[in-house]
């Protein structure tokens, strides 16, 4: 049986985010190139949605679509611009090249490289881009949430 999440808060987006790229990679060691970049993208969406959550009142997810339309996109430009880390992660995009790398290879992921045949050398960078950013979002910008 599956369960839907309601409300879900930045701990629940969080653990989204995590299995989501660990099972990118399970596609990638799997040779499944094009599913492991389109999954791993997601992962991003959570990581940024999990940020969001630190912002707000709990059980305020999610919010009004014509207040937050940005948060129901796959389009992680928009949800960074929402996620309340915007002007923290771009300072750290200037001052840590690796990190802006990183940003490069994900910032224009969205849903419709569903239609994309990917091949080892999009989805491997992509992965590990990724869990770099990742652990930006998640060990930086946690304590400075409110």
């Amino acid at each position: 049986m599956s369960l839907l999440l309601k409300h879900p808060d930045y701990k629940d987006f969080k653990n989204l985010s995590l299995k989501r790229i660990e099972e990118a990679k399970c596609l990638l060691d799997n040779k499944q190139f094009s599913g492991a970049y389109y999954l791993a993208g997601y992962s991003v969406e959570f990581a940024l949605k999990a940020c969001y959550c630190k912002t707000v009142p709990k059980k305020s997810f999610p919010p009004k679509r014509n207040i937050y339309d940005k948060l129901y996109k796959h389009d992680l430009n928009g949800l960074l611009d929402v996620s309340g880390i915007k002007h923290e992660f771009e300072k750290s995009l200037t001052e840590n090249n690796d990190l802006n790398a990183k940003w490069e290879i994900i910032k224009d992921w969205n849903e419709e490289s569903r239609y994309a045949i990917m091949i080892e050398n999009d989805a491997r960078p992509m992965i590990e881009a990724i869990i770099g950013v990742l652990q930006h979002f998640f060990c930086k910008f946690a304590s400075i949430m409110v």
